[in-house]
């Protein structure tokens, strides 16, 4: 099925759009051999256990087209229930055309399958996730012998028509003439695939550190992101614990800093400790309070 398709938006974890260009997918589409199944871009490869192989760009149609390894059944039966909405890539961009969100290098890593109620990036109307054909499945797996006409016991005329039978037998015919073709195409690709993969394993040696250190900062990123997120959230609780939640609520629409909202945290509490304000139990800020800040930002070194 096909995967992704040159000129769709993509979107990190944050949001944050890009658009994978055709000099990306013509180029890196065989980085998702070997790729994760997953579904709804959950980490849940560990019960999928479904890989992607045979990577392929068709220039005609600019779609990137994978054949799948190791579905269980449950899954292929999930991309032909009413849930199922299509298919998305998922990939590591490296490279990004200047001052702009353009992908032009990059390394896949898998694909998500994409149930209701969520939809992918690129839908089946732009030939991304397209299901095969249930018949042509069936055909593969279970192929039929070479029909045989026999006649209804006791005699009669034929189960089938000639005509019937003429028709059906130059259809296989004609099947079989294209399988041919299919199986033909297939090494002439598998051939260029082979000789891609040479090239591209012939590349400056700096080329994979280069990928790998772009990993590992968007891994690095990702972390300070949680860790900046969990940190302000830390400190909101700490101000909400020492200030109304309706002050609270007005002090943060101001969007303030962690550092602020942590100074002014520790304001309070040096007030409540001091018995500075209308008492002791008061939650809003002290009539002192722009002294006080300024106070304790030169003990904190931001003057």
């Amino acid at each position: 099925m096909a995967i992704a398709k040159a000129g769709q938006k993509a979107y990190s974890l944050w949001g944050e759009e890009a658009t994978l260009t055709k000099d990306f997918l013509s180029k890196d589409f065989p980085t998702w051999e070997g790729g994760e199944v997953s579904i709804n871009h959950e980490n849940n490869h560990d019960w999928v256990k479904a890989t992607l192989y045979n990577p392929t760009y068709d220039k005609e149609t600019d779609l990137v087209i994978c054949s799948f390894s190791g579905l269980p059944d449950w899954v292929q039966s999930l991309i032909y229930s009413e849930d199922y909405q299509g298919l998305s890539q998922e990939c590591i961009p490296v490279k990004f055309a200047k001052n702009s969100s353009d992908v032009i290098r990059g390394f896949g890593t898998g694909v998500t399958i994409v149930t209701s109620p969520y939809t992918p990036a690129a839908n089946q109307e732009t030939g991304v996730g397209i299901r095969p054909d249930l018949a042509s499945i069936l055909q593969s797996k279970y192929p039929t012998e070479d029909f045989v006409m026999s006649e209804k016991t006791g005699g009669g005329s034929s189960a089938i028509s000639t005509e019937a039978y003429e028709s059906i037998a130059l259809e296989k015919v004609e099947l079989r003439s294209q399988i041919q073709t299919l199986e033909s195409e297939k090494k002439t690709l598998e051939t260029e695939l082979a000789s891609w993969k040479t090239k591209y394993s012939e590349l400056e040696s700096g080329e994979a550190q280069r990928i790998e250190i772009a990993i590992s900062e968007d891994r690095a990123k990702r972390d300070a992101e949680f860790k900046a997120k969990a940190e302000l959230d830390s400190a909101k609780a700490e101000l909400k614990t020492v200030m109304s939640e309706e002050a609270a609520g007005k002090y943060l629409a101001t969007n303030p800093t962690i550092e602020q909202i942590k100074s002014i945290a520790a304001i309070m509490k040096v007030s409540a400790s001091k018995g500075v304000g209308s008492s002791a139990e008061s939650t809003e800020p002290p009539e002192n309070y722009g002294s006080m800040k300024q106070e304790w930002d030169a003990r904190l070194g931001r003057v």
